[in-house]
C-alpha cells in the first residue's frame, strides 16, 4: 500500500510538540574533567551559543558534585563516565553518567532552578521520568561510541586514557 492511500490520520492524536515551538541547535563544549580518587568524569557544557554558561555557575556545579561525592550522597567508586551540565533558560541540569556492569550507562540527575532557591537538587524518579533531551543525546551518542571502542580494546590503561580523552565538541 502506498503512503498516498494509507490512512495515517490516527497519528494526529500523538502530537508531542507545541505548534509554536521553534527548535534551535545548542553547543556542546568539553570542560575540564572532574577527577577524584574514586571517579574520572569527563565534563560537557551544553548551552545556546549566545548565552554560554557563566564561569560562576560552572564552578558552582563542579563544587556541588565534589561535595556530593565527599559526603557519600553520590556513591561512585572507581568509575569512569561523564557529566553533562545543560543550561535550559533558568534551569540547569547535571546529568552524572557512569559506566557499570561492562556496558550499562547509569545516571543521576540534579536540577537547579535559578528562579527558586538556586541550589541543585536530585531529581526524584517515578515510573515514567525524563531522561535525555535531544541536545544531551548528542553527547550521550558520542559517549556510547567512545565506550564501545573501549570495550573492543585491550581495556588497559592506554585504552582508558584514550576513552577519557575522547570528547565531542560542536553543535547538537
Amino acid at each position: 500500500m502506498s503512503e498516498a492511500t494509507r490512512d495515517i490520520s490516527y497519528l494526529s492524536k500523538f502530537e508531542q510538540v507545541a505548534p509554536a515551538y521553534q527548535h534551535r541547535q545548542k553547543l556542546a563544549r568539553p570542560g575540564d574533567a572532574l577527577i577524584t580518587s574514586s571517579v574520572h568524569l569527563k565534563w560537557y557544557n551544553i548551552y545556546r551559543e549566545e548565552t554560554p554558561i557563566a564561569d560562576k555557575l560552572a564552578q558552582d556545579a563542579r563544587s556541588f558534585l565534589l561535595a556530593e561525592l565527599e559526603a557519600g550522597k553520590l556513591p561512585l567508586n572507581n568509575e569512569l563516565g561523564f557529566v553533562v551540565h545543560h543550561q535550559c533558560t533558568n534551569i540547569y541540569i547535571l546529568y552524572v553518567c557512569t559506566w557499570r556492569n561492562e556496558n550499562e550507562l547509569w545516571e543521576t540527575i540534579y536540577q537547579k532552578d535559578l528562579t527558586r532557591d538556586g541550589t541543585f537538587h536530585v531529581l526524584e524518579r517515578s515510573n515514567t521520568t525524563p531522561t535525555f533531551c535531544v541536545w544531551v543525546l548528542g553527547v550521550v551518542g558520542h559517549e556510547q561510541l567512545a565506550w564501545t571502542r573501549y570495550l573492543y580494546s585491550q581495556r588497559d590503561d592506554s585504552a582508558k586514557f584514550a576513552y577519557v580523552q575522547d570528547q565531542m565538541a560542536g553543535l547538537v
